[in-house]
């Protein structure tokens, strides 16, 4: 197979997907029942994740004139300004399920998407890749990127139906939407903040030696501080002990995910718990799925797979596995591991 890469956009990479993605073995979402119900979402779903306008590269691998691979190049702008280091990311590649076929299509691939960010001055690079890929994962690892960490997805179906565990003390729960989350003072949350940056000792950024290790703890404080502030969240369910915010879990809507499934999805979420309320991670869940928040159906919860915890928490209140991905990291200026 004599492959060129080459950069698309427009109806050319539109074709390319329409070729590619049908036949990709390893779709988000597609194992995900109400997508998986519906003939055609999960292409449409990816279809529109890879053509919207964000990208720094399309990249195509072709035989000839036959699209036979291609990966999303995008920047990370709040990795990014955190690190005050240009960083970009892979998308989880399209390629073809013979395991022959796509090791040939994504070793070039992955290294000509190296030398493009590196071109365009990007410094890092992260790069996703499901467990069950093993050229995908190969591929990145020839090109440069060391593995840093390991995902688990969970889907949570919101029932709504109410639960009978009551809370101790003087706790309570509230549901807050994103002006009304961002209206609580700063200082209720404060504590818990700082304890996530305190706390937050995995994952792929604190996990990449090339990166200050005191900055990527931190990126846990600086998260909070924007879901509680209301920029990244549409809801946000918290428990208070008298007006101190002691642990919360937060959503974003899925607007793309939920066309495809034809029902509210959300994700994107962030949780923490002060550590002298153990138990309280697993009330506030039992919350989230009573009250429904956005009227959603489901709630998409990420964790790492060394935190065992919240694992335990998702498979005891019924979530359902999703997939499991790897995140691989490369950096672009031959930068070494921090002291």
């Amino acid at each position: 197979m004599a492959l060129c890469v080459t950069e698309e956009a427009g109806p050319a990479a539109a074709r390319a997907l329409d070729a590619l993605l049908p036949e990709e073995p390893h779709l988000e979402y597609a194992n995900f029942r109400p997508v998986a119900a519906r003939p055609g979402a999960a292409v449409a779903l990816h279809r529109e994740r890879w053509l919207a306008g964000d990208a720094v590269a399309l990249l195509v691998a072709r035989d000839g004139d036959a699209p036979v691979a291609a990966l999303r190049l995008a920047e990370r702008p709040f990795e990014t300004a955190h690190f005050e280091l240009p960083m970009a990311s892979l998308s989880l590649p399209v390629a073809p399920p013979e395991p022959a076929a796509r090791a040939a299509a994504l070793g070039p691939l992955y290294a000509a998407a190296l030398e493009r960010l590196r071109g365009a001055g990007f410094r890092h690079v992260a790069a996703r890749v499901s467990t069950r890929d093993r050229e995908g994962a190969w591929a990145a690892q020839d090109a440069g990127a060391r593995w840093v960490d390991t995902q688990v997805s969970w889907m949570c179906p919101l029932s709504g139906v109410p639960h009978d565990e009551a809370l101790p003390g003087r706790l309570r729960i509230e549901s807050h939407g994103r002006e009304s989350v961002g209206a609580l003072p700063e200082a209720s949350w404060r504590r818990l903040a700082d304890w996530g940056g305190e706390a937050f000792d995995r994952g792929p950024l604190v996990f990449d030696r090339t990166l200050p290790a005191e900055r990527a703890r931190a990126i846990y404080r600086e998260w909070t501080a924007r879901v509680m502030g209301g920029e990244w969240a549409d809801a946000v369910v918290v428990a208070l002990d008298g007006d101190e915010v002691v642990a919360f879990i937060s959503m974003l809507e899925l607007p793309e995910v939920s066309r495809a499934a034809g029902e509210k999805v959300c994700g994107r979420g962030l949780g923490a718990t002060l550590p002298e309320y153990r138990g309280l991670f697993t009330a506030i869940q039992r919350e989230m799925i009573a009250r429904r928040p956005l009227g959603a159906a489901w709630m998409e919860n990420e964790t790492q797979s060394a935190t065992i915890g919240s694992i335990n928490v998702y498979a005891k209140l019924g979530f359902r596995y999703l997939r499991s991905t790897c995140t691989f990291h490369a950096r672009l200026d031959g930068a070494s591991p921090c002291a």
